[in-house]
């Protein structure tokens, strides 16, 4: 008895630890419009395959494992362990408007989301050099 009492008494506590998904957007150090500007970017092509195939040469580059890839949703999950700790990485890709592909990503560092511009940045010109690779045929 003493032992559920004991265990009772800690649940709110445990449940005080977590934080769910608005509290992470709202607790953000970059306002959503900056954050954006941040982690999208089009690409002058339609071809949306050729750009979710770059995504993911992209990430495996950077050090990232692929958990989950759906061309059809173009949609790209990808975690990796670094200094520090847990990297996770989602890429959205939609068409955009005439010869465009967008392509949007997020992150979180240990439970956090990202908000410092490097992360992306390191993505996005390691995306663009996918891309010219791919379009110059270069292996």
């Amino acid at each position: 008895m003493l032992r559920f009492a004991s265990a009772m008494a800690l649940l709110p506590l445990l449940a005080a630890c977590q934080m769910d998904s608005r509290q992470q957007v709202l607790g953000s150090a970059n306002s959503q419009a900056a954050q954006r500007a941040i982690s999208t970017r089009a690409f002058e092509t339609a071809d949306k395959a050729k750009v979710f195939q770059a995504a993911l040469s992209a990430l495996q580059d950077l050090g990232f494992v692929v958990d989950r890839a759906d061309t059809v949703l173009g949609t790209i999950s990808a975690t990796r362990y670094g200094n520090g700790g847990l990297v996770r990485f989602t890429v959205t890709l939609r068409r955009g408007g005439g010869n465009r592909t967008i392509v949007r990503a997020s992150g979180q560092m240990n439970q956090y989301e990202l908000s410092d511009p490097a992360p992306f940045q390191r993505f996005f010109e390691t995306l663009s050099q996918a891309l010219f690779l791919q379009a110059n045929a270069i292996e």
